[in-house]
């Protein structure tokens, strides 16, 4: 009986080293692991004047859980704050791309609306990515249309400060780039 628990906490050992393993490249080909932690913070500016500088927080963060392919797990928890005076609500779209910038998931989360001092939390399952595009074309989500103070504004008069621990980028940048030209500036 005493074999047990020993195996079991080396079992637990190994496990909470496998992450560190890949990050090395430990064995066959070298995995390549999204950062945990914000690590970009953007202020997007509302399509129109406001006197709120930042309106909403959004803070979307990914979780890779490793393991064998059908046991891998990736959750992103998106975290809406709302730190101004008047209760707020859009629609954010939301595309996430793999290492080689093929399209891993699309989302429209609604945040419902956020009350002053108030955080609203959504989980989703994922696909691994690597790149996040926020999306800010659609018609129905932010800065095409809000609400605030129960009112839908279209332009939307809030401006977003956004934070994730992705590679925050354009679409342009995983489409080619249209008209980019080459020379690393």
């Amino acid at each position: 009986m005493t074999g047990r628990p020993v195996a079991f906490a080396a079992v637990l050992a190994c496990l909470a080293m496998a992450p560190h393993a890949w990050a090395a490249g430990g064995g066959g080909e070298k995995k390549e692991l999204p950062h945990l932690g914000p690590t970009k913070a953007v202020v997007l500016k509302a399509l129109k004047g406001t006197t709120d500088a930042v309106g909403l927080k959004i803070n979307v963060t990914q979780v890779n859980f490793p393991g064998v392919p059908e046991r891998a797990a990736c959750r992103m928890t998106v975290r809406v704050s709302n730190p101004g005076s008047r209760p707020m609500a859009t629609h954010l779209l939301l595309k996430t791309f793999d290492t080689y910038k093929a399209a891993a998931n699309t989302w429209l989360i609604p945040t419902g609306e956020v009350a002053p001092g108030a955080t609203v939390e959504r989980l989703y399952s994922c696909k691994m990515a690597q790149f996040l595009v926020f999306d800010q074309d659609s018609a129905s989500a932010w800065p095409n249309r809000c609400t605030v103070e129960g009112e839908e504004s279209s332009p939307c008069p809030v401006g977003l400060l956004f934070e994730t621990n992705l590679n925050l980028t354009e679409a342009a940048a995983i489409d080619g780039g249209g008209g980019a030209k080459g020379g690393g500036h």
